[in-house]
């Protein structure tokens, strides 16, 4: 089917761009985007993150502070997509131009609680990161990767959309290939196999994949459950990773395994590890709330329509994902 023109010319701004960055001075090159990130929380994003904003604080914030959150998380990602940028025009860490990601490495400071994901690699069947839409989430596994790290992360590919092709050309800049999300779970699972990193941004809604409604700042979100049917299918526990702004720079920080109840009936351990899961996203969102996209989807899909097992629906068995491949 053919491409829609809005996303081929998305596509071509998004290269032009990315060229542009390169030659521009870098002051200049903020100021653009905070400009254009203040027109875009005019629109239909700015009056979707104010929704959201008002079901995730409610009565606990006043509007003044719901507002000035809102003006922070939009100029947040202004900086946000001219780092992108800079990403975009490096290179992986080993190679002839590695120096371009030296930037990375200054950029980004490694907590000590890295010990976390040490202490799981360290038994040579690989780590299950999962992050969210937070401070810079594509930050985090560049200085993994930098680290002598390896692995893959899990995202989106839209069919239609060339310009969805420009954040996995972005990603392979850095160092780092991608796994479209709908790849067949057994891909997954050999990046595992592997004794390498396998990294879901996991903290909104995707109604094409497998989920279920889970609550989030006390409210039910459909929630992927890939994330729990990974960590049942490796056994291994699933480790949260956030990359957050610490004035000019970055903090990567982790936080304790969440292991899966493996004596609790399926679907009873399922619920637990996702709730479990959300209850770290939110936790970090309400210490850092201008770092999360709260511009995206989170509470669009009502309880009442049920789960969404769209895996089902492409042929594929539905213990596809529950069961560990074949050595």
């Amino acid at each position: 089917m053919v491409e829609p023109l809005r996303r081929t010319l998305r596509s071509h701004s998004l290269g032009a761009l990315t060229r542009l960055s390169g030659v521009m001075p870098q002051a200049l090159l903020g100021l653009g985007l905070e400009g254009a990130a203040a027109l875009v929380r005019q629109g239909a994003l700015g009056a979707r993150a104010r929704d959201n904003l008002k079901i995730a604080f409610g009565q606990e914030l006043s509007h003044k502070k719901r507002e000035a959150i809102l003006r922070a998380s939009f100029s947040h990602s202004a900086r946000l997509f001219q780092e992108w940028l800079h990403l975009a025009r490096g290179a992986p860490p080993v190679g002839p131009h590695s120096h371009k990601g030296l930037w990375i490495e200054r950029a980004v400071a490694i907590d000590d609680s890295i010990e976390h994901l040490e202490r799981v690699m360290s038994e040579g069947r690989g780590a299950i990161l999962v992050s969210a839409h937070l401070g810079n989430w594509e930050l985090g596994p560049a200085r993994l990767l930098r680290l002598g790290l390896q692995g893959q992360a899990v995202g989106l590919e839209r069919k239609r959309d060339s310009s969805s092709k420009w954040i996995t050309g972005m990603r392979r800049s850095y160092g780092l290939e991608s796994l479209a999300q709908d790849s067949h779970p057994r891909r997954l699972l050999e990046v595992l196999q592997r004794g390498e990193i396998l990294g879901l941004v996991c903290d909104l809604e995707v109604r094409r994949l497998a989920g279920i409604h889970v609550p989030f700042f006390d409210r039910p979100a459909l929630t992927m459950s890939a994330p729990a049917a990974l960590a049942r299918a490796h056994k291994t526990p699933l480790i949260p990773m956030r990359c957050v702004a610490r004035g000019r720079n970055y903090s990567l920080l982790f936080e304790e395994p969440l292991a899966l109840d493996r004596d609790a009936p399926r679907s009873e351990a399922t619920m637990d590890l996702l709730q479990r899961m959300n209850g770290v996203f939110e936790n970090w969102i309400r210490q850092d709330p201008e770092q999360w996209a709260w511009h995206q989807h989170r509470w669009r899909t009502p309880p009442e329509s049920g789960p969404t097992s769209p895996l089902a629906s492409r042929g594929l068995p539905a213990h596809s994902l529950t069961s560990p491949p074949k050595a």
